[in-house]
């Protein structure tokens, strides 16, 4: 029976392995990503975010962003519409379409920054600004400079940030 399963996992990981090559030619692959998902702490109460981004070859971006301020209840979703990403660092930024916060109105942009600074236990935690609102900018206004944004950048706490560039 023990050789029955081995065979079986063994051309599980065969059939695995050769479904995973390269897309063919004909799909739109992704040229950016970001994503992530954490909660930052300031010395105030937590602030968690989830989001996800990805920019095409044809420069069209898609992605959503949930935020929760849990001091206030505030709960914010976003359509992302703009991702400018170099390295590690990703800018990120769109509008509001959900919120249960008269502060934040549908409709307002809305802007971040994140920085991934890799995977594994004596990996730095990975870091995001606080979530900008109101100034009318896309994320192509800003450079993806690290020095830039690094007076506003926080450590992340209990998550991970991945950027693809």
């Amino acid at each position: 029976m023990k050789r029955t399963i081995s065979a079986f996992t063994l051309v599980a990981a065969l059939l695995a392995a050769a479904g995973s090559g390269t897309l063919p030619a004909t799909a739109d692959a992704a040229a950016q990503s970001a994503s992530g998902f954490g909660q930052t702490h300031l010395g105030l109460a937590f602030r968690n975010f989830a989001f996800s981004a990805t920019k095409r070859a044809d420069g069209t971006v898609t992605g959503q962003a949930q935020l929760y301020r849990q001091d206030l209840g505030v709960l914010v979703h976003i359509e992302l519409d703009c991702l400018h990403a170099r390295g590690n660092l990703a800018v990120v930024s769109g509008v509001v379409t959900s919120t249960n916060s008269a502060t934040l109105p549908v409709g307002i942009d809305e802007l971040f920054v994140v920085k991934d600074n890799g995977d594994g236990p004596d990996a730095p935690a990975d870091e995001i600004t606080l979530v900008f609102d109101g100034l009318g900018l896309a994320c192509t206004d800003l450079p993806p400079d690290p020095a830039f944004h690094a007076p506003f950048l926080f450590p992340i706490e209990h998550g991970q940030i991945q950027v693809r560039a």
